[in-house]
């Protein structure tokens, strides 16, 4: 699903919650997503890591963020668990896990393994720059040069370039937000998805924008996943799970389409009256069925299909999503970025949120995710829920430590 979630929710009525939760306004976010000059971060040479930030955080400072947290649980009965994770080199490190990460009563803990949803963006981009740097691939590339038999079948997307589907600029509808995959996934959860059916399904059923327009979609993704098999000649997930384990990452992965297993502990991901209201944004009708973690995870394949913990998120932040792996110039153009409609400022498989932060936001059924890293002083943040349409929750902790990167998200 799409990153902004939080900010739809909002716009549907739950603002008080999040003032209530972060100190900030819905108008917050105005100035820097109108912005369409593009505009580039400081270079990777500049980042650090939360490995180099390991003093604890002071009491006061984690009581704080434990009571927003606890409250967030309060407010949101249909959320059964909140993680979150801070490394700054101000305020110290702080991993927490509150509620449960399995209902009725199994503990969140941050061990657990969570769906991170279209956080698994991040990862897909950096494996397709990883193949630039090596010359497998150019950014100027397109469909037709590297998919030579999906563009004779849909000769719409030959001139697509690997520049515009990172950027989010290939014309492309969304399978996911525009409700055409998701109504499928929720009348038949069990089905195991193919990227090249999603693919074909979606420029089968849809009608393409001008290539070089502006528009969030998930279908970009699913592309470079079929890109990078036919580089790479492996799985998509092989390239991802090795970009993963280049940074350090552990227990980070895509797994194949037919296998739906998370690594224990792990939490079980819900559809509650949150989720039902998130979902209907994008045309989708469904009940608050409750758990829903043996769902098939298929549907998300390169664009949103990953799992990781709080602690190898925080790694995978502050590598840059990445950017660690790249050549610098690589790295720089990456964060160039420019205005995508209801997202913000737009790079290569990354966001741009003002005041240094870069990142990116996530959804799955039955999960939602953030990640932040900023540029400048080397912090590190990262939320984590197990229920759809409940990032407000997940919000509302960033808010208490960074105010204004919450600011950014409504």
């Amino acid at each position: 699903m799409r990153p902004p979630t939080a900010r739809r929710l909002l716009v549907a009525g739950s603002c008080a919650l999040a003032v209530a939760l972060t100190g900030c306004s819905s108008d917050a976010n105005d100035s820097s997503a109108s912005s369409t000059a593009s505009t580039a971060a400081p270079s990777s040479a500049k980042w650090t890591g939360p490995a180099r930030t390991t003093t604890p955080m002071a009491a006061a400072d984690r009581a704080e963020i434990d009571a927003v947290a606890k409250e967030a649980l309060a407010q949101l009965p249909g959320l059964p668990g909140i993680w979150v994770g801070v490394w700054d080199p101000k305020k110290g490190v702080y991993t927490a896990a509150y509620g449960n990460a399995v209902l009725p009563d199994t503990a969140a803990t941050v061990q657990d393994h969570n769906r991170i949803g279209s956080l698994t963006k991040t990862f897909t981009a950096a494996a397709v720059l990883q193949q630039v740097d090596a010359g497998k691939l150019a950014l100027d590339d397109t469909v037709g040069d590297v998919l030579p038999d999906l563009a004779k079948d849909h000769p719409d997307v030959a001139g697509i370039t690997v520049a515009q589907l990172l950027g989010m600029r290939s014309g492309i509808p969304d399978y996911a937000n525009t409700g055409l995959v998701i109504k499928k996934v929720v009348a038949d959860p069990s089905k195991v998805w193919t990227p090249s059916e999603i693919i074909d399904l979606t420029l089968t059923e849809t009608t393409l924008s001008t290539p070089g327009t502006p528009g969030y979609s998930t279908t970009n993704y699913l592309v470079l996943g079929e890109m990078l098999a036919k580089v790479t000649g492996k799985p998509v997930e092989d390239a991802l799970n090795s970009t993963a384990k280049a940074v350090g990452l552990k227990n980070t992965a895509l797994t194949a389409p037919g296998d739906n297993e998370l690594p224990s502990p792990s939490s079980h991901g819900y559809l509650n009256e949150p989720g039902v209201d998130s979902l209907a944004a994008a045309g989708v009708s469904s009940e608050p069925v409750g758990d829903v973690t043996d769902w098939s995870a298929s549907w998300g394949g390169a664009g949103g299909s990953m799992y990781s913990t709080v602690d190898d998120l925080g790694t995978w932040a502050a590598s840059g999503f990445g950017n660690t792996l790249l050549t610098t110039a690589t790295a720089d153009r990456r964060l160039q970025t420019s205005k995508v409609p209801d997202v913000g400022k737009y790079g290569l498989g990354i966001i741009g949120f003002g005041d240094g932060w870069i990142g990116h936001t996530g959804q799955i059924i039955g999960w939602e995710a953030f990640a932040f890293y900023n540029t400048t002083t080397g912090a590190t943040v990262v939320a984590m829920v197990n229920e759809t349409g409940s990032d407000l929750a997940a919000l509302g902790v960033v808010g208490k430590v960074y105010p204004d990167l919450a600011a950014s998200l409504l």
